[in-house]
Order: C-alpha cells, then structure tokens, then sequence
C-alpha cells in the first residue's frame, strides 16, 4: 500500500497513474541509477566486447578445416596450417578464460555494490518519510521492497546487462560478416527473423503482467506473514494456528498459480524460438546446398555460415528472447522502487528553515485544524497555551482528539490550519530533527530493540556513556531488575522486549527517556499497562522527570493527573472543559462523571 496522495496529486483526475508514468521511463529511469558506477560499466562493456570478439574466429576455422581436409584438397596437396590453428584455438582459449574471469569479478563487483547502494537509499528515503505512510504500509511489504525487488535488480545488473550487451555486438559484427561473405543466404537466414519479433510480442505483455501481479501477491503474503509471526501469542491464545496455515497455504497457492502461468508462457515463448530456430537453419542449409552444388560456394564457407548463424545470429536471438523473463521480473521490481522513492513525506522542512535553538518549553496551539482526510476535520479550531514547565493532561473518550494533538506537538503532521509554537517559533518555520530532539515520548506500545538493555536505554541518547545509562535506570525504578540478571545490562531482551513483563518494558522506556533529557516530555498511556504496585514504583521516577519540564499526558486513569496543571477534557476534536482538577470537580460535568465513576469502579473493587 502506498502513502495518501499529497494535494498536488489530486489536482486532476485526468493525470497518469504513477503506475502509467513509470511505465514510459522506467529503464530511462534505471540507467541514471547506474551513472555513477559508469567507470565499472565502461569496464564491464570493454571487457564483454573483448570476448564477444574472441568468439568470432572458430567457425571460420572450422570453414578452413573444412576446405582444406576434403579428400580434394588433400590430393591438391593444399597447404594445411595445423599448428597454426592450434595456436590460434589456444589462444582463443586463454583469452576469453583470462576476459572471462575479470568480467564475472567485475559483474559481481558492480551488482553487490548497486545492491548496497540501492537499498541504503530505499532505507535513507524510508526514514524520511511521514508516520502517515507507515500507518498505511505493512511492514512485510517494505521488507520486500528493500531486498527481493532489489536483488531481482542485482541479478539484471550483474547478469541480464551483460549478456544483452555481447549478444547485441555480436548481432552486429556477424550481420556484417554475413553480408559481406554471402548477402543471398544471409537473407534466407533472416527470412525467420520477423517471426521472432511477432512470437516475443505475442507473450512479453501478458508475462510482464503476470510478473506484476504474482509481485502484489506475493508482497501481501510478506506482510501477513510478518504481521502473524509478530502477533504469534495473539494467534496461539485464539487457537487460530489451523486458520492462519489455511490462510498462508490459500496466499503461496495463488503466487504456485502464478508461476506456473509465468513459467508456461516463458517456456512456450523460448520453444517456438526454437522452431522459427530451427526453421531458419533448415532454410539455411538447404539454400547453402544449392549455392554449394553450384559452385559459388565451398562447403567450407557453409559450414562457417552455418556455424555464425546458429550460434551467433539465432543462438544471441534465442538469449535475449530468454531473459524476457528477468528483464519482466525486474521491471516489476523496479516500477516498486521507484514508487516508493516517488513517496514524498507529507511532513518535510521548508528551504532553509534554521534549528530550533533550546527552548524553555512554552506550547501554544493557535485555532489549529486539522484533518486527515480532506474535508473531515478531527480537530476544530483549538486553542491552548502551556507554559514551561506544566504538566497537562488530555482526557477523552478513544477518538476525541487526544492523540491527534500529540502528533501535531511532534509534528508527525501539519496542521491544517492555525499553528503551533514553541517558544514562539513554528513548528514548520524550524528543522524537524531539532524539534524531536528537545522531546521526549513514552507511549503505550512500547517497542524495545533486540539488544542489550544498555543499547535500549542508549537509543535514547548514542552518545551516553555507561555512567549517564546506568542513573537513568535508577531513576525510572528498573535498575535493580537489570542488575539482578545474570548479564545485567549486557543482557538481550529478545524481539520487542519478550523477555520482559510489560511494566518493566515501560520503565526501561522511561529510563530512555529520562536519558534523552528532553524539554518537553510526552506520556501517552505510559502506565496503562503496570497494576498498581508497578504504578506506584514508577510514578515517583516520573515526577522527578517531568519537574522543571513541559509536560503532556493522555491517561484513563484519573488518579495519575490529579496534580497535573490543566486538564484538557475533549470532545470530537474540540475542548469541552478545561481546568485544574478541583476546578473540573466544582464544574460538575464531563470530568467530574468520569472521576465519579472511576471512583465508585475502584470502591466496588476494593469492596
């Protein structure tokens, strides 16, 4: 899936898809991929030249034996030169062996280096992106991009290229041979050659095709895979694993189909090649017999036409129509990539926007819109001044804005109308980077790395040193759970932090946190998953964090925000209350029947 279109792309229906536009320059597109390796290239082509050259000499050699070995020859007492022609075989032989070997090194050379680069730059531009394109991305599918329609590319690049590149010369360099020895029977070679055209236009388009669609298959797979291997406890509570085997069986199915299908065209196209093949050298013989009987031509010279024809005219032509295969792989591959280099984040910085200098941590939303679908806004006009150094807290049912508004504060996206400021600056009149780095997140879905939990704690800082992660932990309360592990901090915590409960996953966020000294700090939900006692460990810890800082926080739990400053009570995108907690209580309306009943909920509980 791909990122929503930007406005420009909606400003008329009548322009080309993406699909269409690259379509038309796609290979265009792909060579200026490959101008700065154009060193390696002229290389590459040197080198395949040379051997296509050396390839020339044996059918006519094999000619001259022909002439000068007949039992007429001989009684002529013609000179014969074998040691000669063994001199010549021989260095044929050593050559293209030495010519050979430097263009697979130099091939290999060439693909692993623009496979390197390739998927640096699909990564690099990934990162860029917008948290928008994530949203709708598999993760699956991106993995996909990034090393199956690359290494299709590879394979092209150190393979496919080459051998177009000597069968073309070699086309060439024999077409001119041909005529010049014999223009009639070079002519009757070519009878067939209209045949070959017609036979590859014939299926090309539908492989090509089907190579798209076993790609988009095939991609869903790849993120239904990553996303039930990811979710495998989900899947085994459920007891679905029957259900998603059936499911991933159904997926591998139609991507069998479609190979099968590719392969059958494949396989029919190279097999009448070979009959039009076939056919040409039966026209071939036949008109070269009749030329022989004649007299105008010595049976050396058929067998040296004949020897150029089949290996060097239809031989080259049955390859090139051969690797319609890679080449349609690799198209598909490559209208991949370039789509997604052709994402532009949603979210970037405008021209010579300058840094945000440190700030003290003053918020203020003006009149901010915003909406993530043209026409449906999800937050109407709000305004809300924070001074540095206060704690707000939003509070709403699932869908009122709370989130929204956080993402806005991070600038995961622009508003749509009004601005945010910090310290007075525009979010969108400074560089991105420096606005992240002065804030601090701790969300509900913690996602940890699997590493050491020094390098987890590290992430939030890379330059820390032991000394600095070390505090950190102390401060969030889990430092005395790292250090009774046999490793301690050198410890590997698994994929996302499987080896730890969710209450100790936070904490260690909270330690990255705390390390990334920030000047804004935001909780989103980030004691929603510890029970009570977990709670009461940490919350001292986040008091110490977020004094002297600006600080927003999303929590259902009332109890967690009654210190806070202001509580921004929402509503479908727009404040309904605001205040502190006894002046929301004296109001007596939304807050206040949402604390009561929270209240009441804990009571009947303890009761």
């Amino acid at each position: 899936m791909t990122q929503a279109p930007t406005p420009n792309e909606t400003l008329s229906r009548k322009r080309p898809s993406l699909k269409e536009r690259l379509a038309a320059n796609i290979f265009l597109r792909f060579i200026k991929e490959l101008a700065p390796y154009r060193g390696i290239m002229v290389i590459a082509i040197c080198l395949t030249l040379c051997l296509a050259a050396l390839s020339l000499p044996p059918p006519k050699i094999i000619g001259y034996l022909t002439d000068h070995l007949s039992d007429k020859a001989l009684q002529k007492h013609s000179p014969v030169n074998l040691p000669g022609v063994f001199a010549i075989l021989l260095g044929v032989a050593v050559f293209s062996a030495f010519f050979s070997f430097w263009l697979a090194y130099t091939l290999n050379y060439l693909g692993q280096r623009f496979k390197h680069d390739m998927r640096r730059k699909l990564y690099a531009h990934m990162q860029s992106l917008s948290t928008g394109f994530f949203e709708k991305s598999q993760t699956g599918k991106l993995m996909s991009t990034i090393t199956n329609d690359v290494s299709a590319l590879d394979q092209l690049v150190s393979g496919s290229l080459s051998t177009i590149v000597q069968d073309i010369a070699t086309l060439g360099v024999v077409f001119i041979m041909l005529f010049r020895q014999s223009a009639s029977l070079a002519s009757v070679a070519l009878i067939v050659y209209p045949f070959y055209i017609l036979n590859y236009k014939l299926f090309i388009k539908h492989i090509k095709s089907t190579h798209h669609d076993m790609r988009e298959v095939r991609d869903e797979m790849y993120g239904d895979l990553q996303e039930k291997l990811s979710g495998a406890m989900v899947v085994k509570s459920y007891a679905k694993e029957r259900h998603e085997i059936r499911q991933f069986i159904g997926e591998t199915r139609s991507i069998l189909g479609l190979n099968i299908r590719i392969g059958a065209m494949s396989t029919a196209l190279w097999t009448i090649a070979e009959v039009i093949g076939a056919l040409g050298t039966a026209l071939l013989l036949w008109w070269g017999g009749r030329l022989v009987i004649k007299g105008t031509l010595t049976p050396g010279d058929l067998m040296a036409f004949y020897g150029y024809i089949v290996g060097y005219l239809y031989g080259p032509t049955l390859r090139l129509i051969q690797i319609n295969d890679q080449v349609a792989r690799a198209n598909a591959a490559l209208w991949r990539i370039f789509r997604t280099l052709d994402t532009q984040p949603l979210v970037r910085d405008m021209p010579g926007v300058p840094p945000l200098p440190p700030i003290k941590g003053d918020v203020h939303f003006e009149k901010v819109w915003f909406e993530y679908e043209p026409g449906q806004p999800v937050i109407h006009g709000i305004d809300l001044e924070v001074k540095a150094g206060e704690m707000v807290a939003f509070v709403g049912q699932s869908g009122s804005g709370k989130t929204t508004m956080i993402n806005l504060l991070q600038r995961n996206y622009d508003v749509t109308g009004g601005r945010i400021t910090l310290d007075g600056h525009d979010l969108r009149e400074v560089q991105l980077k420096t606005i992240r780095r002065q804030i601090g997140v701790v969300i509900q879905e913690t996602l940890l790395f699997n590493t050491s939990l020094r390098e987890n704690i590290r992430y939030g800082r890379l330059e820390a040193t032991d000394e600095e992660v070390e505090p950190a932990a102390k401060a969030a309360n889990i430092a005395h759970v790292i250090e009774a592990l046999p490793l301690g901090y050198d410890t590997k915590i698994g994929e996302d932090g499987i080896k730890l409960s969710g209450g100790e996953k936070q904490r260690v966020a909270i330690a990255r946190a705390i390390l990334s000294d920030p000047r804004i700090l935001v909780l989103d939900e980030a004691t929603s998953s510890l029970d009570s006692e977990t709670e009461s460990l940490i919350q001292g810890a986040l008091d110490n964090l977020m004094e002297g800082r600006t600080s927003f926080v999303i929590a259902h739990r009332l109890s967690t925000i009654i210190q806070a400053n202001k509580i921004v009570v929402m509503e479908k995108g727009i404040i309904r209350e605001m205040g502190s907690h006894a002046e929301l209580l004296a109001l007596d309306g939304y807050y206040a029947a949402l604390y009561n009943q929270q209240f009441k909920v804990a009571l009947d509980a303890a009761a």
